[in-house]
């Protein structure tokens, strides 16, 4: 390993130390602290800009410095935000009037039920994607990926903005809504993570950008997931990273669906954080290619 990536690594750990919130355990600390000087000490032997007894602890960092991204330490931001469709109304009525003929339909429906109307409804208020996809009305972690695919191909036969080129600006319009809600939702329930946020966004309980990971023992595996993937060399290395990491996100899943359960939020806010960590991994080995530098940004 060269003394440049060794002495990237060693800074990256000194980050991460550095960004740790002050309720972190000083001897989570200590242990970042340590292997970062384990791995200067490694370029004792070779030539190196560093400063033999150089104070780790008064480093300070420039700007221009290769650093691990802010992101690492704060969530990512969710699929979708609370403030764009209310999900949330605890009672909802049977029926609602068409809006052209007033004929009542169901309040979830798509398409007035009167055969001389059959125009596309606007938008049902308060209802969440659960209920808009035609799954359970209770959300939950745990669906059926192959049903939710199978529902949303449905809707959009029944409102594809271009079945109604040649209909009414009114039936294009609820038309262009419902479908772009439809694909909103139906993006947001097919991954895990998605999924997970979205949950808590229901459950009000969402996870803010400001809040920061108090878990150095998992910021330290995922640099060692890293730094794996930098020395793989060929594509069976990569895979068994894959494989390790794809039984990671299956573990954490499980959990999810857990606390989901249990209605235990704060655990499952730390398993969504531990998901996103995981997923950035799988991207960055589904781009993987011998010599190509990984992004630091994806991980």
């Amino acid at each position: 390993m060269s003394p440049n990536i060794i002495t990237s690594r060693a800074f990256s750990l000194l980050r991460i130390k550095n960004a740790l919130p002050l309720s972190s355990s000083s001897s989570s600390s200590r242990l970042i602290a340590q292997r970062s000087s384990r791995l200067l000490s490694s370029l004792s032997t070779r030539s190196t800009s560093i400063p033999k007894h150089t104070n780790l602890a008064s480093v300070s960092w420039h700007p221009s410095t290769r650093s691990v991204p802010t992101s690492l330490f704060h969530t990512s931001s969710r699929a979708c935000s609370s403030s764009e469709h209310d999900k949330t109304t605890p009672q909802k009525p049977e029926t609602r009037p068409c809006w052209k003929c007033a004929t009542p339909v169901p309040y979830l429906a798509l398409i007035c039920l009167n055969p001389s109307c059959k125009v596309v409804q606007t938008l049902a208020p308060g209802a969440n994607y659960f209920e808009l996809l035609g799954l359970s009305p209770e959300p939950t972690f745990d669906i059926d990926v192959r049903a939710l695919r199978t529902k949303f191909f449905k809707i959009q036969q029944q409102v594809h903005p271009d079945s109604y080129s040649q209909n009414t600006n009114s039936d294009q319009v609820y038309a262009q809504q419902q479908s772009t809600l439809a694909n909103k939702a139906y993006a947001t329930l097919k991954e895990p993570l998605s999924r997970a946020n979205y949950l808590l966004d229901l459950a009000q309980s969402p996870i803010h950008e400001s809040e920061s990971l108090d878990n150095p023992e998992l910021l330290m595996e995922v640099m060692e997931a890293r730094e794996l993937l930098e020395d793989a060399q060929t594509e069976d290395e990569v895979q068994d990273l894959k494989n390790v990491n794809d039984a990671r996100i299956q573990e954490t899943c499980q959990g999810l669906s857990e606390a989901f359960k249990e209605k235990d939020l704060e655990k499952a806010k730390e398993l969504a954080i531990k998901l996103q960590y995981w997923i950035r991994i799988q991207n960055v080995i589904r781009d993987w290619a011998a010599g190509k530098p990984i992004v630091a940004d994806h991980v």
